[in-house]
């Protein structure tokens, strides 16, 4: 048999509950609600430049580069960001799919420090770092391809070939509170498009 006490209790604890439950479906909808008015992202190619030296080609090529209002935050609060850029070079086919010849990922990280005021940007491959005082000049060294080795393998006479770039976010590389949050927010989507140019020869 419960006592009247018993009873006001587990009412008590059950509207507790339901309290905390309610107050937690609405931050989630305030959260979403925020995310739907926030700022895309974007990665824009802005430059691509293709030189033959010796039969060695490389390329110079510059993304424009603005992170989303989720990824700003995040960044603004020491969480470091891996962003990429894609690189292909593509032999182009007349009945058949293209087919892609080179693959090349550039990885960099980039966080800020709240003590020196500063934007670290490390080279993950290059295992290269620079710091910046100003997000822009960071942004811009984060999208910056400079004199890359695309192939020193000889292209075949007689077929087109072109340049593939895109850029990216890493989700998969945010701590796990902040992935979780990426996973369902679109404010985080900051893969761009393929920009495409031919491989002048």
């Amino acid at each position: 048999m419960y006592t009247q006490e018993h009873v006001g209790s587990k009412v008590s604890a059950h509207s507790v509950r339901m309290y905390r439950e309610g107050n937690l479906l609405l931050g989630l909808l305030l959260l979403a609600a925020c995310a739907c008015a926030a700022a895309p992202g974007e990665f824009v190619a802005t430059e691509v430049h293709h030189s033959d030296v010796s039969g060695v080609q490389l390329l110079d090529a510059q993304f424009s580069i603005r992170l989303s209002t989720g990824a700003r935050e995040a960044l603004d609060n020491g969480v470091p960001l891996t962003l990429e850029l894609q690189v292909q070079l593509v032999r182009e086919h007349v009945w058949m799919w293209d087919s892609v010849e080179v693959e090349h990922v550039l990885v960099r990280q980039l966080q800020y420090y709240a003590l020196s005021r500063s934007y670290q940007l490390r080279d993950i491959k290059g295992n290269t770092l620079a710091n910046y005082n100003r997000l822009d000049d960071a942004l811009a060294a984060a999208g910056s391809i400079d004199r890359m080795l695309l192939t020193s393998l000889p292209l075949e006479e007689g077929r087109h070939y072109m340049v593939r770039l895109r850029g990216s976010i890493d989700i998969e590389a945010l701590p796990t509170p902040v992935r979780l949050l990426a996973y369902v927010s679109s404010d985080w989507d900051m893969n761009s498009e393929w920009y495409s140019w031919p491989l002048e020869r």
